[in-house]
């Protein structure tokens, strides 16, 4: 390599093992362009594979023109490449900035294959950027460790192997190494617009900070480092609670309430990044988990934030994913024949039907031959169970089930005509059971929301 891709073939040296199979985010901009460069010189002593991906967000009218410029340059670097086109949808409330950015990962992810390695060209000064903006949302430890430099990403990992390389050495690799070639890169509007936070940081703050302190990229990667190493000490931590913590799906009320307040954040925290949840904002999670742990008993508070809910019912505290259901059912009956799989729909998962395990066990098969209807409870419903002298209301039943609050307008009932045969495959009244010689058929809910 030239001695003016110093910095930068050294960084990928050190970052990349022999035979590692590289896919390059490549937006065709000057630092993907750099990126995807100078690993294609790299390639053949390094002996990896090499491949890019560019997303094409339709955010501007130059999309297509960002397209063919792409395919130029990997056609010349005889690079692989495939382009994923992707819709962004800004109703979130978290900005275009961050739903552009969700959307590209989202597509970057689907790109991979086990064991491939995505790199990004992201470098010291965005780092700076990223420290800068975490600071001023008021974020934690794990804000404040910026860009991961190696991470777990869908069936691979995501690697930045130029974060701790200055920006300057990427302008200097691209007009001494680059241009000469004749390669160019487009520059994104976006970037350099004032009206989004990261380039009024760019743009405005950042160079004030470095006339005042030259070496401040670098010292914010060092605090970055000492972060995230402060972060993989509390997520130690919170693996450890959750397995004290956790029964099943839930959390055990007791365990948290004997937990100091800071403690509990930092589980809560953990859980919610490890489903790929959006931590909750640290004023709604201090002042719902203290509502959450300290309500009287037989109270349903509830902690919301971004589309997700952590509930508590009794001893346990539930977290619920975005698109876990809501409190009102539908009305119309769904058809059930032949006993297929029926879909549902979101979190209340699938019913199926499978032949009774011995006689006498399961709905009876003239029932089921006669076809079945789906609804959602309505109230009042009644139902005496197999093997049960009473009929009982489903709201007792729930109740002394233990089936929390929230699923329970969720739950399936199984009618043969008018009558109720079922209630998903909890309870099945005692006149629709299979003969004690009959073997009949067996109901299967599964795919649901956790109901206890």
């Amino acid at each position: 390599m030239r001695p003016d891709s110093g910095p930068i073939s050294q960084a990928l040296v050190h970052g990349l093992p022999a035979g590692a199979v590289v896919c390059v985010a490549f937006s065709g901009g000057r630092d993907s362009s750099v990126l995807l460069h100078a690993l294609a010189r790299l390639r053949a002593s390094r002996r990896f594979e090499l491949r890019a991906v560019h997303v094409n967000h339709n955010l501007q009218a130059s999309a297509r023109q960002w397209e063919l410029h792409v395919a130029e340059v990997a056609t010349r670097l005889q690079v692989p490449y495939s382009i994923a086109r992707v819709i962004v949808r800004n109703d979130g409330g978290e900005g275009l900035e961050a739903a552009a950015r969700t959307a590209r990962y989202d597509a970057l992810r689907h790109q991979l294959r086990p064991g491939d390695r995505l790199l990004t060209a992201h470098h010291a000064g965005d780092q700076l950027e990223t420290v800068l903006l975490h600071l001023f949302r008021g974020s934690g430890v794990t804000g404040l460790a910026g860009i991961p430099r190696d991470s777990p990403f869908g069936p691979g990992r995501l690697c930045r192997p130029l974060l701790d390389v200055p920006s300057e050495a990427l302008q200097a690799y691209a007009t001494a190494i680059l241009e000469p070639e004749g390669i160019s890169w487009l520059a994104d509007p976006m970037n350099a617009d004032p009206a989004y936070d990261r380039g009024y940081l760019r743009h405005e703050v950042a160079p004030i900070l470095r006339r005042r302190f030259p070496a401040v990229a670098r010292a914010a990667g060092r605090s970055a480092s000492l972060a995230a190493e402060a972060t993989e000490l509390l997520d130690s931590l919170a693996r450890s609670d959750a397995e004290l913590a956790m029964s099943g799906d839930r959390l055990v009320l007791s365990w948290l309430r004997a937990q100091s307040p800071a403690r509990q954040r930092n589980l809560v925290r953990y859980l919610a990044r490890e489903r790929g949840w959006a931590v909750p904002p640290e004023r709604r999670l201090r002042e719902g988990m203290a509502q959450l742990l300290g309500a009287a008993a037989g109270k349903q508070p509830v902690l919301r934030w971004g589309g997700h809910e952590i509930r508590r019912f009794r001893q346990h505290v539930y977290l619920l994913d975005a698109g876990a259901p809501g409190d009102v059912a539908d009305a119309a009956p769904l058809d059930w024949c032949n006993g297929e799989t029926l879909e549902l729909g979101g979190q209340r998962g699938t019913l199926s039907l499978g032949r009774g395990r011995s006689a006498g066990v399961g709905l009876a098969p003239e029932i089921v031959a006669d076809g079945l209807k789906v609804m959602f409870r309505s109230g009042g419903e009644r139902v005496r169970a197999n093997g049960d002298r009473h009929h009982r209301t489903l709201k007792y039943l729930f109740q002394a089930h233990g089936i929390v609050p929230w699923m329970r307008c969720h739950v399936p009932l199984i009618f043969a005509g008018d009558k109720l045969a079922a209630v998903a495959d909890l309870w099945m009244a005692d006149w629709a059971a299979a003969g004690p010689s009959v073997r009949g058929f067996e109901v299967d809910w599964s795919l649901h929301a956790p109901i206890q």
